[in-house]
């Protein structure tokens, strides 16, 4: 009896680790992914586009945050590259005189997916994504949309037209299939998909602008941490200000006695 007791007992623990381990497991792979920027060289990019067609930097790095494809991430609808862009946005405009001016090339059956594709240049497909969002500014002026950073998302993520009739409230069964594409969760309204979509665009551009890469700190490559032997570490206060370039001018580092 004894036996079998401690058995029982074994064989709980090793169920009660099991199910501790495959939920920790799970909670990990379920957790957000945390943003560390998008790099100097994605960067550079968003500076560059903003400056070329005079959009908001804020709203880009928000746009791009937001539409996750930086990194040659591919979405449900089958967008990609920095702005994802789909099959028939990228070659509408690639068709355009400004799309030829930045070098965009047209999207086919034989490049489409693979390395050639056109929409894996990051360069080229930062600046379109800045140029569309120009042409979104204009049009917006002659609909009379309001011209903010959250409506210029709805355009880029669901369609010029699409994001229009929405607001007009009527939105057809092709644009609400585009919106399920696009996050809408069931039960939601047009006008309830939209609210969400602009919260999450907010959320996403304060992420994408309080992270950069010039704001990042970079350290000497040969500074070391040693450790004292002694713990009697004291800060004080300088009688005479001592003039530093790094910003600490009234610190003074004395060592332990």
């Amino acid at each position: 009896m004894a036996v079998n007791h401690l058995l029982t007992k074994a064989l709980f623990c090793t169920f009660v680790l099991s199910a501790f381990s495959i939920n920790t497991v799970e909670a990990k792979s379920n957790s957000p992914k945390i943003f560390q920027g998008f790099g100097a060289e994605v960067d550079g990019y968003i500076r560059h586009s903003a400056q070329r067609y005079r959009v908001s930097e804020a709203m880009l790095r928000g746009l791009i945050k937001m539409e996750d494809g930086w990194y040659d991430n591919i979405s449900p609808t089958g967008a990609t590259g920095v702005g994802q862009f789909t099959m028939g946005t990228w070659n509408w405009l690639a068709a355009k005189p400004e799309g030829k001016a930045i070098g965009m090339r047209l999207v086919d059956i034989r490049n489409k997916g693979t390395r050639a594709d056109p929409r894996r240049n990051k360069y080229i497909n930062t600046l379109a994504t800045g140029l569309l969002a120009r042409w979104h500014i204009d049009q917006f002026r002659e609909r009379g949309i309001t011209i903010s950073d959250a409506n210029l998302y709805m355009a880029h993520n669901i369609g010029l037209d699409g994001f229009h009739r929405a607001l007009q409230g009527k939105a057809t069964a092709d644009d609400i299939r585009n919106m399920r594409l696009n996050g809408m969760k069931r039960g939601m309204t047009v006008s309830g998909f939209i609210a969400y979509q602009k919260r999450r665009y907010e959320q996403n551009k304060a992420e994408a602008n309080f992270i950069t890469a010039q704001s990042s700190v970079q350290l000497a490559k040969n500074l070391n941490w040693v450790e004292p032997n002694d713990n009697t570490i004291v800060w004080v206060q300088p009688k005479t200000l001592q003039r530093r370039n790094d910003g600490l001018d009234d610190l003074v580092w004395i060592n332990p006695q």
